[in-house]
């Protein structure tokens, strides 16, 4: 690939479309690694299972990524979480504008 095509992908505009929009809530975290891939395992929390007493930690998500892709989100969640957190901005005000959070446009609003 030669310099002016590598300038072209960096500077290609990407619109984000989502598949789902509903969001899971994840309290814990558990990572598996093997020699060439990132599994992120999410759960809620833990929770008491009444029939064994026993603690459990359900996972209702997985995801898979490769080690290149586990350092870019590193990357990214570290320069979200480097501003000081408040009330009105948890993760601190280092959220890159493409990255807020927003609602989408209604059909025919002015906002």
């Amino acid at each position: 690939m030669n310099s002016q095509s590598k300038d072209a992908e960096s500077t290609r505009q990407v619109k984000v479309r989502y598949a789902e929009t509903s969001a899971l809530y994840a309290s814990q975290v558990l990572v598996n690694a093997s020699g060439e891939d990132i599994i992120l395992n999410f759960s809620s929390g833990y929770m008491s299972d009444p029939s064994s007493g026993q603690t459990l930690l359900p996972v209702h998500t997985r995801i898979a990524m490769t080690a290149a892709g586990a350092r870019r989100l590193h990357a990214l969640l570290e320069q979200v979480l480097k501003g000081p957190a408040s009330p009105e901005s948890p993760a601190g005000d280092n959220v890159p504008e493409q990255a807020r959070a927003r609602f989408p446009k209604a059909p025919g609003s002015d906002r």
